[in-house]
């Protein structure tokens, strides 16, 4: 598997993972309950998979490979600045929760989604114009192997299916 494949799988779990709190964040516009310990288990993925690894892999791994094949350097560079504005947002919609200002737990994860969307949509992008070309293929397989072997472990996601069926 090349390097991109293996992060456009891991940005289709990201948008799971959205999808679920989008549906959420509809039953509280639509006046329904949710339960906080769902929230708190969403809220997990996006820390353990989506920072703590995935993002963490893209910063240590994927983008220096990119930037040492001569890939264009602004476009990661506002990558990278958008991964620290998510996790301030993840922070403050964790912040919301826990002191319950219910509006402000709505609004914050709105921004939330909609900047991660838009981050994951920029990220494929750049992967898909770059596609390959620059890494060797010992480049992509060490890119590919440290993924791996970083990878969080399943449980980290396996309550999805659970809350998309709620």
């Amino acid at each position: 598997m090349k390097c991109t494949e293996l992060v456009s799988r891991e940005h289709a779990m990201i948008r799971r993972g959205l999808n679920i709190l989008d549906g959420m964040l509809k039953k509280l516009e639509d006046g329904e309950r949710i339960e906080i310990a769902d929230v708190a288990t969403v809220l997990r993925f996006f820390r353990l998979f989506g920072d703590a690894y995935h993002q963490v892999m893209e910063e240590r791994v994927l983008f220096p490979a990119l930037l040492s094949a001569e890939t264009e350097e602004n476009s990661l560079v506002q990558l990278l600045a958008e991964h620290d504005k998510e996790r301030a947002i993840i922070a403050g919609v964790e912040d919301a929760l826990r002191t319950t200002r219910g509006t402000e737990f709505v609004n914050t994860s709105r921004r939330l989604s909609m900047l991660l969307r838009n981050h994951l949509d920029k990220e494929d992008a750049v992967l898909n114009n770059w596609s390959g070309r620059e890494l060797s293929n010992e480049e992509d397989e060490m890119v590919v192997a440290e993924f791996t072997k970083n990878s969080p472990p399943v449980e980290t996601f396996a309550s999805f299916a659970r809350l998309e069926r709620k």
